[in-house]
């Protein structure tokens, strides 16, 4: 017979729960945030460029600003990865945390490569 959960572990369960959801939740409005600046950025960077008159190279900083945006992404992804994985089968959390561990070292590698 299964044991029955108290009401501290399910309060506990629910503010775990909570904290989870809104840590992904800030982790994808920063990444949607930056995606929309770095966009616009490129855009008008791209205008500027083809009307002939100014010419923008900013390579470089939307470089840095395309991997911040792509790590904030990975963070709401992995976050949202893993917290979908622990109820799962032991194949497949083990599949999603190598995954999550893989994207941390190419984010951590991509860090030091663009600065």
């Amino acid at each position: 017979m299964a044991k029955k959960k108290s009401t501290a572990k399910k309060v506990e369960d629910r503010s775990v729960r909570a904290n989870m959801n809104a840590l992904i939740g800030v982790s994808a409005c920063v990444a949607i945030v930056l995606a929309i600046i770095i966009f616009f950025v490129n855009m008008i960077i791209n205008l500027l460029n083809s009307s002939g008159t100014i010419q923008i190279n900013a390579g470089r900083a939307l470089g840095i600003l395309n991997l911040i945006k792509d790590i904030a992404l990975g963070v709401a992804v992995c976050l949202a990865a893993y917290y979908y994985a622990r109820g799962k089968k032991q194949g497949f959390r083990i599949l999603v945390f190598a995954c999550i561990i893989i994207y941390i070292v190419m984010a951590i590698v991509g860090c030091a490569i663009a600065l």
